[in-house]
């Protein structure tokens, strides 16, 4: 059962890693469409860098986290899931960064 939670956090943990793709992406194509010197373009760049840091931050903490104290797949899932939660709650500027990711572990 380790085995198949520990794919599940590498299959999660890449994932991630395409989503930060994904928001580099959305970053330059909305630079490149606005430009750089609009007081708004830079304050909605800069929520798409704090998002981006967030879903990078998160993705650390799974890469490195112990799994050997979950029994199956489902029980990490619960707790990533509410890991997420509690971050969504207490951080309400970034709530899209951490609402893309439980979208994501919900899709796995």
């Amino acid at each position: 059962m380790k085995e198949t939670i520990a794919r599940y956090r590498d299959l999660l943990v890449a994932r991630m890693g395409v989503l930060e793709e994904e928001i580099r992406l959305a970053e330059a194509r909305y630079r490149e469409r606005e430009g750089d010197f609009h007081y708004v373009t830079l304050e909605n760049v800069a929520v798409i860098g704090r998002q981006l840091a967030d879903v990078q931050r998160i993705r650390e903490e799974f890469r490195t986290m112990d799994i050997e104290r979950f029994e199956s797949v489902e029980e990490f899932k619960d707790y990533v899931l509410a890991r997420l939660q509690d971050l969504y709650d207490s951080r309400a500027i970034l709530r899209s960064g951490v609402r893309m990711l439980m979208e994501c572990v919900r899709d796995l």
